[in-house]
């Protein structure tokens, strides 16, 4: 072929006397091997071969150097002789005792193999390179150093191909750690790491036991350093392998720390410390009972510095050295040039950073022994390990943030604490916000801008975690902001101090700032011109917050006229230039909003009449538009009612056109914009312009976009209540017709549907009443068009009317009544009118008293309609009108439940609906609308149905005492406690099912934190009716409410209950005969269901309390459940934890294996519905997603 020839033409070539030709011909065979294309027949394959090995030894250097890069491409094309021939050859230059060159050929190409080569042409490599290597390894230093390399490449790559060879090779390789080589030492080190990942259980622990036994008989300090860097590399790669001998190998370093006589073995010590920090982060599950001794360790040797004589005790001293502000900038003779003492307190401080961000429950431990004792080494005279010291610092900061920004996260003793902003008491004593700032700010004074940078960065975190609390300590600390933002400092320096500043003034709202302006301002306005557009933004974010400030009432800046002139040039250059970053652009709107807003008295009508066309010019343009929107929206907004009619027509009709734009967040922000200038300005603008906006309002009306649906609502009802002449007429010619489509969803609901009550409200109250009738008669229409409608859009409509209701007369409403109770009492009219008007009775009967009518006769005979839609509407309709008149109707219902046992479960509905309407309107009411007078018989009724054969009639039972437990906790919940002792099943499980739905936003925790012990412990109960019930409780308490959970879990029941209700019981499968089939019935699938999603909800919520091993032990199993929904939920869990505990999962990765093999090894019968093809499909899916997780 031609491919052939050319091939045949370039070993031609090679065979050249040429240099240069044999260069370019080998480099074109190169770039030819490397065309997917190509394939080497049998005879063309074997003369490359031969050809590129011959000139491995070519005289020319650059031929060999091509030669061996040409090795990848011909790897991947030939079979298995040839591979091997490389192989061979390759290995044999390795071993080659004279010829270096050779030596370094062999290494560079066999590395090169060994990364192309695959799982399936490993062997034919491996079979040819590790006897070679075997016998190397023996050989002179040399050979020796690069047959432990490539040996390391193939253990790491192929190693799980090599298991026969292991045990040699670990016999050849463990006793080459006593070598008196260094560089040796280190190759075989690396070289035993790897060999562990491959090595079977029995070769490791023979491997850990002869590194074991061998340290303990070391005599020299070098071999001892080895043999711990050896184990510290083993921790590296398979920490959860080494885990079980930690028992024996922490004492024996912890032992090499304390002996004197290793005290000045300064790399011992540092190689101590880093086996500890990898222990920590690969043996999370062993290293446990081993993590105090550790801490200690590594605090006594984060102050290690023989060289120099540290008199500190306890750094209550701190004080008594404000003199000292440079403090090791005289040591006398002492020269630091050969200490290495740093290494030690290097190593010691991420150790204790390992323990610190790995170990988040150890928080109070670790601010009482760690957090002092990092304030002290500030004094550290390293900067290396000053920078680390600050590091670790600020892990610590993070991770109590990270424990304290959760809003259910509450002080055990104080069970009704939720706020996010004030950390639980035991960690605020702890925290010595005092010593820590005033330490910190010691430590801005030093020399160094890094140490400047990281204190500030300490500062931002401190910030954050007390969100602001540096009230007292601003006459601190703005000296030394106002030097780092001076000019001369360094721009990184200068970044970290605006923002800091930044944080500060936005942390500290009511904050005493104005005496500080002088200080602080000049430097801010000059960084504001700074050519750096980080500088220059940040700055202008600090102006910003400057404007915006306020202290005691009043504006900081009050009385700074001229400062705020210089501030509004200095942003106002920066707005009007157009040669700049676009971060800066959008800080200059921003700001100039905020500055016009907020200060637009001061800055004067011509400079406003100068600014305003610049915003609007930027307002134009593509890549500033949504910010300028915002600034624009700001100014509208402002109490000082800007004069801004030069541009107000102009923005109008920009805003109009961005409604046009496939841009969400550009439509959001011009809808916005527009209700803000109609809010402020209506009077001004022209009919012409609110039919403009109109037009364009039109297609954001729909169930498309919601949240656009009600921002174009409630904008519409603005225009309306501004300016009502103009434009009613044009919200029924343009947006009502789109309204009534809209009403007709069933997707409307939140706040789209409450902003269509409101301009229903509107136009009424804007017609004074003469649109009235029009509008009511067009939502009516809707059902009498005769579209079949949902149940939700019913209701839309429903609230719509009673919106037009709730806007007019007595008289007019009354007549409205009369007209729906004349057509519900009509027995031939549509069911679907029915419908509707029983549910507008109801939305209007919450907010009225229709005592007066008779309503209860129309609702009861609708009990008796053929259709279910009817009969769920009279019960709604009932429960509603129930809200406006207590007295009346409470009764009635409570009567009817007792006595019309056909319609117990619709009565119950209608009960449910007041109870919840009375939860959601503030609790149990005073004077007629009051339940107080009727809760004896309403609970009495209850606690009598709670054993009702019927699970619908439980179900509703259970929801009305949970919502009842809301509106008046001590006196239901002792008796739904009472019921939970109860020897009916169904009492049980109703009375723990109902606690439910009294965990929810509102819930009372402090009277639940006295009882749901009670409650939960049923997790024990025999009958699986009552553990799914408190399986169900379980997952809603955790996660509306996880405070109430968090103290639980640390009992000895709660979860070995849980995760016993996770495991797969065959007494719980029984067998069903189908005729000649037979059937196998789960009982405990939906209980494995449940548990599991308790499980997941506490991995979200409570995740620090868990025991991480423990519950992915338990989750192990699930992953090779009889039910593909659990193994899906497994896999979600799985992947959760494989995010946030990796090294906990890394230890099990072997086990995790197997049953995602499975699954994707699974293949679907040939006769499986499209049903069961998709399921598999989506599990296949799943666990792909999960592997890939893992992977990371």
């Amino acid at each position: 072929s031609r491919m052939s020839f050319s091939m045949a033409s370039l070993i031609e070539k090679l065979n050249a006397r040429d240099k240069d030709e044999r260069y370019m011909a080998m480099h074109d065979l190169s770039a030819d091997l490397d065309r997917d294309t190509i394939k080497l027949e049998n005879e063309l394959e074997r003369r490359v071969v031969s050809i590129i090995l011959k000139h491995l030894e070519d005289t020319s250097t650059d031929v060999k150097q091509q030669a061996v890069r040409t090795i990848a491409s011909l790897a991947r094309k030939v079979q298995e002789p040839q591979l091997e021939e490389i192989a061979d050859k390759l290995a044999t230059h390795i071993i080659n005792k004279t010829d270096e060159e050779r030596r370094d050929i062999g290494s560079i190409g066999l590395k090169t193999l060994v990364g192309v080569v695959n799982q399936q042409t490993a062997p034919a490599v491996l079979k040819r390179v590790t006897p070679k290597l075997q016998i190397g390894i023996q050989g002179e230093t040399e050979v020796a150093h690069y047959c432990l390399e490539i040996l390391n490449d193939l253990l790491k790559n192929f190693g799980m191909l090599m298991q026969r060879e292991l045990p040699a090779l670990q016999t050849s390789i463990l006793p080459m750690l006593a070598s008196p080589i260094a560089a040796t030492r280190k190759r075989v080190s690396i070289c035993v790491a790897s060999l562990a990942i491959c090595a079977p259980d029995q070769l490791f622990a023979n491997l850990v036991s002869t590194i074991f036994v061998s340290m303990g008989e070391a005599k020299s300090p070098d071999e001892i350093r080895t043999f711990i860097q050896t184990i510290a590399g083993i921790s590296r790669s398979v920490g959860h392998r080494l885990g079980r001998e930690l028992k024996r190998i922490i004492p024996l370093l912890i032992e090499l720390c304390e002996s004197p006589k290793h005290q000045e073995d300064v790399e011992m010590l540092e190689n101590c410390l880093q086996a500890f920090e990898s222990f920590v982060l690969r043996c999370p599950k062993e290293i446990g009972s081993h993590l105090d001794k550790i801490v200690n360790i590594s605090l006594k040797f984060i102050k290690y510095d023989p060289n120099y004589a540290d008199d500190e005790d306890d750094g209550d001293d701190m004080e008594e050295d404000e003199q000292e502000e440079d403090e090791f900038s005289d040591d006398g003779d002492y020269s630091g040039d050969d200490d290495n003492s740093w290494k030690v307190r290097s190593a010691a401080v991420k150790c204790l950073a390992a323990v610190i961000r790995t170990r988040p429950e150890m928080l109070k431990e670790l601010y009482e022994a760690v957090l002092p004792q990092l304030i002290i080494r500030f004094r550290e005279r390293e900067e290396i390990v000053k920078m680390e010291i600050f590091s670790a610092l600020k892990d610590l900061l993070r991770q109590t943030q990270g424990r304290t920004a959760n809003p259910d996260a509450m002080d055990e003793d104080h069970p009704s604490g939720n706020d996010s902003h004030h950390l639980p008491n035991t960690v605020v004593s702890m925290l010595d916000v005092d010593k820590l700032v005033k330490a910190i700010t010691k430590q801005m004074k030093d020399k160094s801008f890094k140490t400047k940078e990281r204190c500030l960065e300490l500062l931002r975190e401190l910030i954050l975690v007390l969100n602001g609390g540096l009230n007292n300590y601003l006459v601190n600390l703005v000296p030394d902001i106002a030097k780092a933002i001076e000019k001369s400092a360094k721009t990184s320096l200068k970044v970290e101090a605006l923002t800091f500043l930044c944080l500060l003034l936005e942390k500290h709202p009511g904050a005493d700032f104005s005496k500080h302006v002088k200080d602080l301002g000049p430097s801010v306005l000059a960084s504001v011109a700074d050519s750096n557009y980080k500088i220059s933004a940040v700055a202008l974010r600090v102006c910003g917050r400057f404007t915006t400030a306020k202290h005691g009432g009043k504006r900081l800046l009050q009385g700074e006229d001229q400062f705020i002139q210089n501030m509004y040039t200095s942003a106002f250059g920066r707005l009007n230039s157009q040669d700049q970053d676009l971060e800066v652009k959008e800080a200059a709107i921003l700001t100039m909003g905020e500055i016009i807003a907020t200060l637009g008295d001061i800055v004067g009508p011509s400079n406003l009449n100068g600014c305003l066309p610049v915003l609007l010019e930027r307002l134009r343009n593509e890549t500033t538009r949504v910010t300028s929107l915002k600034a624009i929206a700001t100014v509208a907004k402002s109490d000082l009612q800007i004069d801004i009619s030069i541009i107000c027509k102009d923005v109008i009709l920009e805003c109009s056109t961005f409604l046009r734009k496939n841009d969400r967040a550009l439509k959001q922000a011009a809808l916005m914009t527009l209700n803000s200038l109609i809010a402020s300005y209506g009077k001004m603008i022209g009919d012409s312009l609110y039919e403009t906006v109109m037009k364009e309002l039109t297609i954001l009306v729909s169930d498309a976009e919601l949240h656009l649906t009600h921002l174009a609502l409630q904008l519409c009802s603005c225009m309306v209540s501004k300016s009502p002449n103009e434009n009613v007429n044009l919200i029924h010619s343009y947006i009502l017709p789109r309204v009534l489509v809209l009403l007709q969803s069933p997707l409307l609901q939140g706040i789209a549907r409450n902003s269509l009550r409101s301009l229903f409200a509107n136009l009424v109250q804007a017609g004074s009443g003469s649109k009235y009738k029009e509008l009511l008669g067009q939502l009516l229409g809707i059902v009498d068009g005769g579209n079949q409608l949902s149940r939700q859009s019913l209701s839309s409509i429903a609230q719509c009317v009673s919106s037009l209701c709730g806007a007019v007369a007595d008289s007019e409403r009354i007549a409205t009544l009369q007209g729906f109770m004349n057509t519900l009492g009509n027995p031939s009219g549509a069911e679907q009118m029915k419908q509707l008007l029983l549910h507008c009775v109801g939305e209007i009967g919450r907010e009225f008293d229709l005592s007066q009518f008779s309503l209860e006769n129309v609702i009861m005979n609708s009990f008796t309609s053929t259709s279910e839609d009817t009969k769920a509407a009279a019960s709604y309709a009932l429960g509603s009108i129930a809200m406006g008149a207590i007295s009346k109707y409470l009764p009635y219902i409570l009567t009817q439940i007792e006595s019309q046992a056909e319609y117990r479960y619709l009565l119950l509905q209608s009960l449910r609906q007041l109870i919840t309407l009375k939860a959601s309107d503030g609790g149990i009411g005073k004077g007629h609308d009051s339940l107080a007078g009727h809760m004896s018989t309403v609970m009495n009724l209850l606690m009598d149905q709670c054993d009702s054969d019927d699970e619908g009639v439980r179900s509703m039972v259970a929801e009305c005492l949970g919502k009842l437990a809301l509106i008046a906790p001590t006196e239901v919940l002792p008796k739904l406690k009472e019921l939970i002792t109860r020897d009916s099943v169904e009492t049980r499980a109703t009375a723990v099912h109902s606690l439910k739905f009294t965990i929810t936003d509102n819930a009372p925790v402090q009277e639940l934190a006295t009882c749901i012990t009670d409650f939960l412990l049923l997790l024990k109960d025999d009958h699986i009716m009552v553990r799914r019930a408190v399986l169900t409780t379980l997952n809603s308490a955790t996660h509306n409410k996880p405070a109430l959970i968090r103290p639980l879990l640390k009992t000895d029941w709660l979860l070995p209950s849980l995760y016993g209700e996770s495991v797969y019981k065959q007494d719980l499968v029984r067998t069903v005969n189908l005729g000649p089939f037979q059937h196998k019935v789960d009982d405990g699938a939906e209980l494995r269901k449940l548990a599991l999603a308790a499980m997941d909800t506490l991995l979200d919520k409570c995740a620090e309390q868990l025991d991480t091993s423990a519950f992915l032990h338990h989750l192990q199993d699930r992953l090779s459940d009889e039910l593909d929904d659990i193994k899906q939920a497994a896999y979600q869990m799985l992947c959760k934890l494989a995010v946030r505990e990796p090294f906990f999962v890394r230890e099990v990765l072997d086990t995790l294996a197997d049953p995602l093999k499975t699954v994707l090894n699974k293949k679907t019968k040939e006769n499986a519905s499209p049903q069961d093809v998709e399921r598999h499909n989506e599990l296949q899916r799943s666990a792909m997603i999960t592997v890939a997780t893992l992977n990371k």
